[in-house]
């Protein structure tokens, strides 16, 4: 017996009416009609009978009503002891992250992993770079992926990724055909460059000691400002992230005697231990940040 023609049984008995059941359920009045005359064979008795005034409960209807709000009532239980189930079986992993650190990754890096570990609830919260310590020794996240120095001794580093920075120029800049940059053709730019309230402050500390002065400011969550700007032949920024999210008419490149690199590091508390379910993400992140780099190669002019 079909549950679902149960369903629209009662939904008919509710309203009194095929024309408001048949709204209520979103399935036209034909095809309501055709499902109960369905299960009127399969019992061998009518349910309703036809009236001018409408639909009107037999006693075999009133019969089969309470034995199907029963079954009906059964099958929603079933269902959502099924779901309990299924989510008590699920492993939350509560991870915390700098703001922009996820330019590390492929675009797609958490929808592909939540679809390579369906069993895996992961919890997305984000902070400042240097607040994440502070989030992960109140275990408000059982990890974090942020960026170097770790201050706190009471934390370890279970990942350290290290990528080089590079220069960001628009393809129509007339530095974008020069087979080289140097820092003499950054002083006669304007510059962006991550403002003083983030851990990420050695490429400005190595600008300032070369003599150039940045002229723009962005928060690490704010690289599509820079983005931006940069595709408008506006000014020149630096990145260290995955190409990927690079628009198509900026590219990458090296500055002569500017050798700085960002340090990306995944920590958590010494007391904690190392579960499998870390483990699969400590995995996906090494491919997701080598496959990063290889572009950043690729990407390179």
């Amino acid at each position: 017996m079909n549950i679902r023609h149960m369903e629209f049984f009662i939904e008919i008995c509710k309203e009194k009416s095929t024309s408001k059941a048949s709204k209520n359920l979103h399935i036209s009045q034909q095809g309501l009609s055709k499902a109960i005359k369905s299960l009127e064979n399969e019992i061998g008795f009518p349910l309703f009978d036809r009236t001018t005034n409408g639909l009107v409960i037999t006693e075999y209807g009133k019969q089969f009503k309470d034995h199907a709000m029963v079954i009906l009532n059964e099958y929603q239980l079933m269902h959502q002891q099924i779901r309990l189930l299924s989510n008590n079986k699920k492993k939350s992993l509560y991870l915390g992250y700098a703001e922009g650190i996820f330019y590390m990754l492929p675009k797609n890096f958490i929808s592909q992993f939540m679809l390579d570990y369906p069993d895996i609830n992961i919890i997305l919260k984000r902070y400042q770079d240097k607040e994440c310590e502070n989030a992960v020794l109140s275990k408000e996240v059982d990890l974090a992926f942020t960026t170097s120095p770790i201050i706190h001794s009471e934390l370890k580093t279970l990942l350290k990724f290290r990528s080089e920075v590079y220069a960001v120029i628009n393809k129509e800049h007339p530095l974008a055909a020069k087979e080289s940059i140097t820092i003499n053709d950054l002083k006669r730019e304007r510059i962006i460059a991550l403002n003083t309230d983030t851990k990420c402050s050695l490429t400005l500390n190595t600008l300032n000691s070369l003599g150039i002065e940045p002229k723009l400011f962005i928060n690490p969550s704010e690289l599509n400002i820079q983005f931006d700007l940069c595709s408008a032949n506006m000014a020149i920024g630096f990145y260290s992230g995955n190409p990927e999210h690079l628009p198509q008419n900026l590219l990458l490149k090296p500055v002569t005697n500017f050798k700085v690199s960002d340090e990306y590091v995944v920590i958590t508390l010494n007391e904690t231990p190392v579960t499998d379910t870390m483990n699969y993400l400590m995995e996906s992140l090494i491919n997701s940040v080598n496959s990063g780099f290889s572009n950043n190669e690729k990407n390179r002019d």
